[in-house]
């Protein structure tokens, strides 16, 4: 996993931008009760399984299944977890046509975070946590995946970006925010996509 480091002037880091990098710790979420189905074969499943809404962004928990265990040498784990040439690629598209899939990759709308967050694996189940703020505008939310090496073909999903929005009324906030210290790690590089991938940008 990796962070954008924030950018800050004579004052220190900017903290409003530290604030919206992860899910608030001081804060209750609402969850919501979103079970979709991304993406589909014989033998691979692609699920968001839950979404849980804070003031700055919504966390959402990505599922991978598998019938058998990955052929190639890489293993699921490696699939959907592996930094660089990850196999398995999601991103997201706001209403207003606002999109980001992750570092390194064309397109990404510099305001949207957009990371991945912990998350499990065998060989047959993984699941991972993302992370995108901030809050969706109202209207359609299209989560898209790709992973050929699982047999899933690029696939576009919407969810209900209003109701994510609407639901953040009822966070609790427990005390003020305090930013966290701070860390980061080198993004992969670029990935090899063919033309006409939503993952190359507009």
């Amino acid at each position: 996993m990796w962070t954008t480091t924030a950018v800050g002037g004579e004052d220190g880091p900017d903290e409003e931008h530290l604030r919206r990098m992860g899910a608030p710790e001081n804060e209750l979420p609402v969850a919501l009760p979103v079970n979709a189905l991304l993406a589909r074969t014989g033998d691979a499943a692609v699920a968001l399984t839950g979404l849980q809404v804070y003031s700055t962004g919504v966390a959402m928990t990505l599922a991978v299944r598998v019938r058998e265990a990955p052929a190639s040498a890489r293993g699921l784990s490696e699939l959907v977890f592996g930094p660089g040439q990850a196999g398995l690629l999601i991103g997201v598209e706001l209403a207003d046509g606002r999109r980001v899939a992750g570092e390194g990759l064309p397109g990404n709308d510099p305001d949207l975070v957009w990371q991945p967050g912990s998350g499990s694996a065998g060989d047959r189940t993984a699941d991972q946590e993302w992370w995108l703020s901030p809050l969706p505008p109202h209207g359609p939310l299209t989560v898209v995946v790709r992973c050929p090496e699982l047999g899933i073909e690029e696939t576009a999903t919407r969810l209900d970006g209003t109701a994510i929005r609407a639901a953040a009324a009822g966070v609790v906030e427990l005390w003020p925010w305090t930013p966290p210290a701070p860390w980061g790690e080198e993004p992969p590089p670029p990935l090899d996509l063919p033309p006409g991938s939503w993952f190359r940008g507009a």
